[in-house]
């Protein structure tokens, strides 16, 4: 995870709150979660997800927290720790850390962050037990809500997959035909020049839907790949701020703190009996863009607020009709 240069305060905070453990001794009568937090290093989408989960603990549902906090990439002997660890709980931050934890088969419950989308539906279809999830990925479902918002004339949308992706093609192919959208999927090797992802782009469609990043990560091929799109007038949607800096004209995120606010939800649903789904998308999302190449695309007057307003009536509107 690259960190967000938007964090510097957050993580100033929550780098004092962990040097002053008297947060939670001012609270005798308050009862205290354990949690062991294992993630690749620190970073600083790590300090504000766990800031917003101990802010949330603490100012909604009196709760304490307790976190050790260990890194897998610097610390050899994290499994050791884990296995004779007495915590509550095991946070996992990002899919290798999750798949690492795993691999330890740990008795306690197991809350995995910041993994992917795609693990989220892998799991909904093999739940494990004692495993909750929660991805920093928004669903699919708002990615097109907001292409349907966008209203270009019914222009086609596009989204690159591997030849082996058909599971994954079905997805994006059904809710296409839910919002009465033309769609495509591109087929590509993203190991190759990004010259045929281009290619075969300029030639069907006029959007392409970036909501993941198991084809491009970022890197020098998606520079490429935004930076042509934007040459041959192609809407790119994508799921980062970053990808805004690089030519997409809107994107659609998570902001960590939320996560940790969703994650201290979580915790108290399991600990009152009362989860409702163990493996969750962000319940809130941010809607950004980048105006200049708005305006550039024609899209001058796109007004955010209102986006994200059909954004919600799409979506509800697509549970109520799956309900």
């Amino acid at each position: 995870m690259k960190p967000l240069p938007w964090l510097s305060t957050a993580a100033l905070i929550f780098c004092l709150l962990l040097q002053c453990p008297s947060a939670v001794a001012e609270h005798p009568s308050r009862k205290v979660i354990s949690v062991d937090v294992l993630g690749p290093y620190s970073s600083s989408q790590e300090q504000e997800l766990l800031f917003g989960l101990r802010q949330a603990m603490e100012q909604k549902y009196d709760l304490g927290l307790k976190q050790n906090l260990l890194f897998w990439q610097k610390q050899h002997n994290w499994a050791s720790y884990i296995n004779n660890s007495e915590a509550d709980y095991i946070i996992t931050v990002g899919q290798e850390a999750l798949e690492l934890v795993l691999q330890e088969r740990p008795s306690r419950p197991v809350i995995a962050l910041m993994n992917t989308a795609d693990s989220i539906e892998l799991l909904r279809q093999n739940p494990h037990d004692n495993l909750y999830a929660i991805t920093h990925e928004q669903p699919l479902l708002r990615y097109f809500a907001l292409i349907k918002s966008l209203n270009i004339y019914q222009a086609q949308t596009a989204t690159f997959f591997r030849q082996n992706d058909s599971h994954m093609k079905s997805r994006y192919q059904q809710m296409a035909r839910f919002f009465n959208l033309p769609y495509k999927s591109l087929m590509v090797e993203p190991k190759l020049k990004t010259l045929d992802a281009i290619n075969q782009l300029k030639s069907c469609c006029r959007i392409m839907l970036h909501d993941t990043d198991r084809i491009y990560p970022p890197g020098r091929s998606r520079k490429s790949l935004l930076y042509n799109s934007y040459r041959h007038r192609v809407v790119v949607i994508g799921n980062s701020p970053s990808m805004l800096q690089e030519g997409a004209m809107l994107a659609l995120f998570s902001k960590p703190y939320t996560i940790g606010e969703q994650t201290a939800d979580l915790i108290y649903q399991i600990e009152n009996g009362q989860v409702k789904e163990r493996y969750q998308y962000p319940n809130t999302f941010v809607l950004d863009a980048n105006r200049r190449i708005a305006g550039l695309l024609g899209f001058s007057e796109l007004t955010l607020g209102e986006l994200i307003g059909q954004i919600e009536m799409l979506e509800n509107v697509y549970y109520e009709m799956e309900q």
